[in-house]
């Protein structure tokens, strides 16, 4: 009879102190993941730049934003060079890039903290695609297709020549790129050329751009 009863208290005890640890730290798991839900569902970008994609042409007296430029692709020539503004008028008017460029930049109020970036997605032939980010100078990324140039074109004085950027600091601002061909380019089909302004919250865990100030053109080979 005690046995009986010996087992009957074990029994309306409840669980073992192990089903009840187990039973804590599923709880601490789930409500981490949805923490981590929570956190992933309130990011919102209220950055408020607006862009455009621009030709360097040197003149910037109707300047026209593109959305598609098509060129012939050709070794040890220049694809194009693209001037970013703050804008995404369709056409534009100015004296200098400099001074175009403050006068859209002006407009906004606290966006020191906004950097330039870009993502540079290219299509072969034989429909490989690639694509990266280029938040800082790095040319020969793809070098067998082609190089990219990052130029800062705010800080300089008007009408002083200057180079491409080797590195970068806090006050860099990439305002155009140059795309130069090279051996292999003859393979490139396509070229999809994505500017963007972001800060420190902006990408996700593979590095991809998640914000809402873009603007993207296609340069295609015209073969």
């Amino acid at each position: 009879m005690k046995k009986i009863l010996l087992l009957l208290v074990i029994f309306l005890a409840g669980c073992t102190p192990k089903e009840e640890i187990n039973k804590e730290e599923n709880k601490l798991e789930n409500n981490e993941i949805k923490q981590e839900e929570i956190t992933k569902e309130e990011y919102v970008d209220d950055n408020p730049i607006k862009l455009g994609l621009y030709l360097y042409t040197g003149d910037y007296n109707n300047k026209e934003k593109l959305s598609t430029y098509e060129t012939t692709f050709v070794s040890g020539s220049d694809i194009g060079s693209f001037e970013v503004f703050f804008t995404d008028e369709e056409v534009i008017n100015g004296n200098s890039f400099k001074s175009l460029f403050n006068s859209y930049y002006d407009k906004y109020e606290s966006i020191d903290n906004y950097k330039i970036g870009y993502n540079i997605e290219f299509t072969l032939s034989d429909g490989t695609v690639n694509k990266f980010n280029l938040l800082e100078p790095n040319t020969y990324l793809y070098g067998d297709y082609f190089y990219t140039y990052l130029y800062d074109d705010i800080h300089v004085n008007n009408g002083e020549f200057y180079s491409h950027l080797e590195s970068i600091n806090d006050d860099t601002l990439i305002t155009s790129i140059k795309i130069y061909a090279v051996d292999r380019i003859d393979e490139v089909d396509k070229i999809k050329l994505t500017v963007f302004t972001y800060d420190n919250d902006d990408f996700d865990e593979e590095g991809n751009y998640k914000g809402v100030s873009k603007y993207f053109i296609d340069i295609i080979n015209k073969k």
